[in-house]
């Protein structure tokens, strides 16, 4: 098939501006081809059958080729429905997506949308490969068939000596009805039960002060039996004020009602002793996460494959390639908060009892797990059911696309083991969800190390360190043994992932960091903040530049210090030294945790200055109750658009992917409000409601 497109991308080339306005046709007038790209087709086809077998698809391609030289309205249809390399291929443009309307109707009425694609070596350069796509007819359809057109493909481009691919490398897919599982109908109960919950709390939350004022009119309680509208609603309010739902029923309904869960989104009110700084810094960190994500994906579907090279040996570039920290940002931020708010309950109410401690991971699981379960059965299987476009079935269809690893590995999700499972990587339910695990396993653990930071302070403080140590050590065997790179952005070894990335015994080191500033803030936070307030301001300005300027550089050493080794690495296409390896392996995400923990310990004493208050922000506090279902859904929404898009995407000029960017962070916010207010909120007001009647 792509032997096809390439092929006559080639002699159309060779016959530039020789196209008629008649090559869009319809049944009122016929396709037509000059003359002289006929003769050229004829010319390269005629030696087509001896190609492969004579098989149905080799035969029927035979056919619709040499049709084209013969002005068949469908061979020419076909053609003009094909992929083919545009300008631009010798920049690594090989995203060649054809005309996905055209399929099944008209003259390609039995004809179906199929993508293909493969690794490919441009030049000594490895790509991410070709895509194309196209119309192939119902001989065609299957991956037997097409396979063996890719080995033909395959032996053609090897031959050029500059384009190398290996057939093994290449996958296909045609557009097929997809089936209605058991796990597409529990995703849709389970969304549609959560729909009418919604619907059902926001009708009782409006009603139920209405029939409180009537009940009350008809007692007569000292309100007139003649009012006004105005003066009724006014009743009304008042009435739901003072009287809440009493009920079991009515409380259960409130907690879905949207009255309540946007009042909750949208409030800026604050609570004394809340660390408002972290609003700012979870919200900047998911956008980080989402941006560097997004480079990821359009990766395999940019135009201008080549302009990556630029933007590799752009230096600011680094924000994007290097954005790993990002998530340790978020592991900091969970052991600080876990272990100041676990201290302040011990603080105030003593030692758990073992019910409250069984409730204390139950509260965490069941928060977190309702959306997450939302989540997966959207992105696993109802997302394939309503992505149309030319590479949906390729990207939401397949052995390793989250649809399969969901069906084979969703237990393992949710019970937070998926980072563990032994499949390396090579596909994931929900990928961002080793993230979760992580975290999850993290929390699990937390209390050992804050019990003893509670009764016995410097046996907590060095077993804590002693953790990060072992970690640290765990990290170095690793990475020594396997002969990885420093990172993953900066490592020629595709087993990173599944042997560091995604391990808790390398992941936990910020945790650990974040649980010891959690409790240094619970120690000595309030006393040291008042402290601060009595110094002259010249003299916090003395005690505060420097400790942030020591820190700012710390995480630029951990953002961009890779620079230089990254562009040797690609340039020599050997990882760097050992010594290189370790040290920023092993020290990295320590570095940047210490650093972030010192700067919310500034902000929290009185040393913040302008940043404490841009990341204290009132605004930050709505944004920030979206960050993890903006986690949970910003991949998922990439898919969907990616699979839908009838083009390649451009990312140079760099305001145009910008412009991109900002279309997609909008879209995964908006969706992450919808998921928020109809699961992860009326969730966590009903377990609120639980949760306080046990205690």
């Amino acid at each position: 098939m792509i032997t096809l497109a390439c092929l006559f991308a080639w002699h159309f080339a060779k016959a530039a501006g020789a196209w008629d306005h008649h090559f869009m046709g319809s049944k009122s007038h016929p396709i037509q081809l000059p003359k002289n790209i006929t003769m050229d087709l004829q010319a390269v086809f005629s030696d087509l059958p001896t190609l492969g077998n004579a098989t149905t698809c080799t035969a029927k391609l035979t056919k619709l080729v040499t049709g084209i030289t013969t002005q068949d309205q469908e061979s020419l249809a076909f053609l003009d429905a094909l992929g083919k390399p545009g300008a631009g291929v010798t920049r690594g443009n090989f995203i060649m997506i054809g005309n996905y309307e055209m399929c099944g109707t008209d003259k390609l009425a039995n004809f179906a949308n199929c993508a293909v694609g493969g690794g490919v070596t441009f030049g000594g350069a490895p790509l991410p490969g070709i895509m194309l796509t196209g119309c192939m007819p119902a001989e065609c359809q299957t991956t037997e068939d097409l396979q063996e057109v890719f080995e033909k493909i395959a032996a053609v481009l090897n031959k050029s000596g500059f384009i190398h691919t290996d057939p093994a490398s290449w996958t296909a897919s045609c557009d097929v009805p997809v089936k209605w599982d058991a796990g597409a109908y529990a995703a849709i109960v389970v969304i549609s039960l959560f729909g009418a919950l919604v619907v059902a709390g926001s009708v009782w939350s409006a009603l139920y002060p209405v029939v409180l004022s009537l009940m009350e009119r008809g007692r007569g309680d000292n309100i007139g039996l003649i009012e006004s509208e105005e003066n009724g609603i006014q009743q009304a309010e008042k009435i739901n004020v003072q009287n809440k739902p009493e009920s079991l029923l009515g409380r259960f309904l409130d907690c879905f009602a949207l009255q309540r869960t946007m009042d909750t989104l949208f409030s800026t009110a604050t609570k004394p002793g809340q660390i408002l700084c972290l609003n700012g810094i979870r919200v900047l960190s998911i956008n980080w996460v989402v941006l560097g994500h997004s480079y990821a994906f359009v990766y395999t579907l940019i135009q201008d494959f080549s302009y990556f090279g630029e933007l590799f040996n752009r230096k600011s570039f680094m924000v994007v390639h290097n954005g790993l920290p990002s998530v340790d940002s978020f592991f900091t931020l969970s052991g600080f908060l876990v272990t100041y708010l676990l201290l302040k309950h011990l603080t105030k109410r003593g030692a758990l009892s073992p019910l409250q401690w069984v409730l204390f991971y139950v509260h965490r699981y069941v928060r977190l797990t309702a959306p997450y379960l939302v989540a997966i059965l959207l992105e696993g299987w109802l997302y394939r059911h309503f992505a149309s476009g030319p590479m949906a079935q390729k990207m939401t269809v397949g052995p390793l696309s989250t649809h399969d690893m969901c069906e084979k590995y969703w237990y393992t999700n949710l019970l937070y083991i998926n980072n563990l499972d032994p499949y390396k990587g090579q596909g994931a339910c929900l990928g961002q969800g080793w993230y979760l695990a992580n975290d999850m396993q993290f929390f699990v653990l937390a209390p050992i190390f804050i019990f003893f930071l509670f009764k016995k302070p410097m046996f907590g403080l060095m077993g804590t360190l002693g953790a990060i140590l072992a970690s640290t050590i765990a990290t170095g065997v690793i990475t020594d043994h396997f002969k990885l790179g420093p990172s993953s952005v900066a490592d020629l070894n595709p087993d990173d992932f599944w042997l560091l990335y995604d391990k808790p015994w390398v992941r936990i080191t910020p945790y650990l960091v974040g649980i010891i500033g959690g409790w240094l803030y619970w120690k000595m936070g309030e006393e040291t903040k008042r402290g601060v307030e009595t110094l002259p301001a010249w003299l916090k300005v003395m005690c505060a530049v420097p400790i942030w300027a020591i820190t700012i550089a710390i995480q630029y050493a951990v953002v961009f210090g890779l620079y230089d080794t990254m562009v040797e690495v690609f340039s020599t296409n050997k990882n760097p030294s050992t010594a290189i390896s370790l040290s920023y392996g092993m020290l990295a995400r320590i570095a940047w945790g210490v650093a972030l923990t010192v700067q919310i310990l500034l902000c929290q004493c009185g040393l913040g200055g302008f940043i404490n208050s841009l990341l204290s922000w009132s605004g930050w506090q709505v944004l920030s109750r979206l960050t993890y279902s903006v986690f949970l859904l910003h991949i998922g929404i990439f898919v969907l658009i990616a699979a839908q898009m009838r083009h390649a995407i451009f990312i140079r000029p760099d305001f145009e992917y910008v412009t991109f960017y900002l279309g997609f962070l909008t879209m995964s916010y908006l969706a992450a409000a919808v998921l928020y207010l109809t699961v992860e909120q009326p969730v966590a007001n009903l377990e609120g409601i639980t949760y306080r009647k046990t205690k």
